[in-house]
């Protein structure tokens, strides 16, 4: 998992000339393979990565195994941030892995928020995977890791073990949302 670390080049952030960077939209599931076609190719891009676990349920000879791992996986589902010459842009959709270059109306405020999307990469890689037993439906919980650090919300059901819809308060609105608990420690609150 830390090679996948290592990969990431700093140059990104580096404009010179007519270069602008730009999030691509790549068939689904083809984000790696698209940052790999970049990597040999000479193209500098960013794909931001965030832990998951990967569950097996393997069926041998009636008997049931499972296993689990923690593996890395997109950040933002079918996007790679790309760095190029503005002329090279159109280019990219000859490798039948794009279908969409978006279009990036400030370009410096972007930038920003890409650094910004690095640093939550760095801390949630960081992070363990925890799971949370001790939170039941209607309770109260307070996020404690990962982005979402500090945001109380309230568990509204359990659809799987790794996936449990939520309300979360956020900027004074109550947001319905899925989480997956295991990206996040959770502290349940008493009210």
């Amino acid at each position: 998992m830390n090679g996948e670390l290592t990969d990431f080049d700093d140059s990104i952030f580096r404009l010179s000339g007519t270069e602008v960077v730009r999030p691509i939209k790549t068939m689904p599931l083809h984000e790696f393979k698209f940052r790999d076609y970049c990597k040999e190719n000479g193209i500098v891009c960013y794909l931001p990565l965030k832990k998951v676990w990967k569950i097996r349920n393997l069926n041998t000879k009636g008997k049931i195994y499972n296993y689990s791992r923690e593996v890395l996986r997109p950040m933002f589902t079918s996007y790679v941030f790309v760095k190029t010459p503005v002329e090279q842009l159109r280019n990219l959709f000859e490798t039948k892995l794009v279908t969409k270059i978006l279009h990036v109306s400030d370009l410096d405020a972007f930038m920003e928020e890409v650094k910004t999307v690095r640093k939550f990469e760095l801390i949630g890689l960081k992070q363990e995977l925890e799971f949370n037993t001790d939170i039941a439906v209607g309770d109260r919980f307070q996020i404690q890791s990962g982005i979402w650090e500090g945001v109380t919300g309230w568990l509204t059901s359990r659809d799987k073990k790794f996936k449990w819809t939520v309300q979360i308060e956020f900027i004074n609105q109550t947001i319905t949302t899925t989480i997956n608990p295991s990206k996040f420690k959770m502290t349940k609150l008493d009210d």
